[in-house]
């Protein structure tokens, strides 16, 4: 079995010590280089450290600023907060939530990119409010 340390990136390499083959007349064991491939993830883009989060909000969010639960590396949630008055594209960044530092010392930030979602299909009264935001300048 091999440990694979936290903040390893793709196309690294790994030395594992004295699990290679064996040596020439009962020497010793050479040492085994293990090359890492790292699969895309669902959620995330690594970029490094740092990784990337496309979220998708709404208008209303988007216009009036909100709370939101955002997923982490960890597999837990946690709570940002989206500025009011957001454009589609925008990017937040939340320090230190990242990728660990192969150092084993920090860890890279995670960026969340917004996308403003248009909804396709209003209900009557939706079309109501919006009409009078229209009116407003809005």
């Amino acid at each position: 079995m091999i440990s694979i340390p936290a903040g390893v990136d793709n196309n690294q390499i790994i030395k594992v010590k004295g699990k290679g083959e064996a040596g020439k007349r009962n020497g010793e064991p050479g040492d085994l280089y293990v090359r890492i491939m790292i699969k895309p993830h669902k959620v995330f883009e690594r970029s490094g450290d740092d990784v990337y989060l496309k979220q998708n909000i709404t208008f209303s969010q988007a216009t009036l600023g909100d709370s939101i639960k955002i997923p982490t590396l960890e597999k837990e949630n946690i709570i940002i907060k989206v500025p009011n008055g957001t454009e589609s594209g925008k990017i937040l960044k939340v320090s230190k939530r990242g990728i660990p530092h192969f150092s084993g010392i920090g860890r890279g930030n995670l960026y969340i990119q917004f996308n403003v979602e248009t909804p396709q299909k209003l209900t009557k009264k939706q079309k109501e409010l919006l009409e009078e935001l229209k009116k407003e300048g809005l």
